[in-house]
């Protein structure tokens, strides 16, 4: 390993710095704008690029012969899996249309056409993304959801339920988001990356599932039990919300209590079955299944929380030193 001098210099009015060699750069890939981590280990100061964990290639190249369902779903996996240029090869027509379709959904994404391919460019930059503000956004946006849907049950205005409909499609555009940023930023705690990713999801899920009930009930406008609907997805809507805030708050008194309160939730969503409520056993049915997953994905999202906080205040294990096995013996 090689080594240089460098003396500390002044940047500015209140910085300093030194600098440091291009060839050692170029050899972590790291140019100029680039965001590096900088961290202070012992007596140690270690700079790392954190754009590309792992020496992972941020680029790729496939080619297609499928439907645009089929390259709708390889553009969005590769968003996800964070790739900065995905270079496709295949009928341009369908990969325009794929895009077209998913554009929106994709942050900072944009489609340049060559001579024989089409390449996917995403300009996002997930170190300037802050995690928990886009989990906090995702938790506002299924809260508005409830909100509108809660006021349609009450009074049986349509024009909510495309509401709803539309705040699904910004949960999907954070949905993609949250799920890129963890996934190229996951090498700096594996740990919490997974929980992030289980938030995330269940959050995304909820929202989907207001979505199809919104969709049921365009079908079909009910005229009577709207009003026991409506009190129980109140109930569903406080829950998750609970468990959410649990987790961003790290509040395992929060996380605890919506755990213990899951059967009690699950049964009163039951207790629609028993409304008589003649010709809605559909809507019935789909409102009882529907509360009942979001039931289920907040508790996930409490169980995570206490995986969040355990790992907050717990203490790493004390690795002994030789001469303490030496005083043992």
């Amino acid at each position: 390993m090689s080594s240089i001098y460098r003396r500390v210099i002044r940047i500015g009015e209140k910085s300093i710095g030194i600098t440091l060699p291009k060839r050692w750069l170029d050899t972590i890939n790291v140019g100029i704008g680039d965001v590096v981590e900088v961290s202070l280990i012992g007596k140690v100061i270690v700079v790392k690029p954190i754009t590309q964990a792992g020496g992972e290639t941020n680029e790729v190249s496939i080619s297609l012969s499928g439907a645009i369902d089929e390259t709708t779903r390889i553009i969005i996996a590769s968003y996800i899996e964070g790739y900065d240029n995905v270079e496709i090869i295949g009928h341009k027509d369908t990969i325009r249309k794929a895009f077209s379709s998913v554009e929106h959904k994709l942050p900072g994404s944009l489609m340049l056409e060559g001579d024989g391919n089409v390449l996917i460019k995403v300009a996002t930059s997930e170190v300037n993304v802050d995690l928990n503000e886009v989990i906090s956004s995702m938790a506002n946006i299924l809260n508005s959801m409830f909100g509108k849907f809660i006021d349609y049950l009450n009074s049986n205005k349509l024009d909510l339920l495309k509401e709803v409909l539309e705040l699904d499609d910004q949960m999907d555009k954070l949905y993609f988001l949250a799920l890129r940023t963890i996934k190229k930023l996951s090498f700096k705690d594996p740990k919490r990356a997974i929980d992030d990713t289980i938030v995330v999801k269940n959050l995304e899920h909820a929202a989907d599932a207001l979505d199809r009930l919104s969709n049921a009930f365009m079908r079909t406008q009910p005229a009577q039990c709207r009003r026991e609907i409506s009190e129980k997805l109140k109930d569903v809507w406080s829950y998750v919300m609970k468990a959410v805030y649990a987790y961003l708050d790290n509040n395992i008194n929060n996380a605890l209590k919506v755990l213990l309160d899951r059967e009690r939730m699950l049964n009163s969503m039951l207790e629609l079955a028993n409304m008589g409520c003649m010709g809605l056993s559909g809507l019935l049915t789909a409102s009882i299944h529907e509360g009942q997953l979001i039931v289920a994905l907040a508790a996930d999202i409490a169980e995570a929380a206490f995986s969040r906080h355990v790992r907050s205040i717990a203490k790493p294990a004390k690795i002994p030193t030789s001469e303490e096995l030496g005083a043992e013996e």
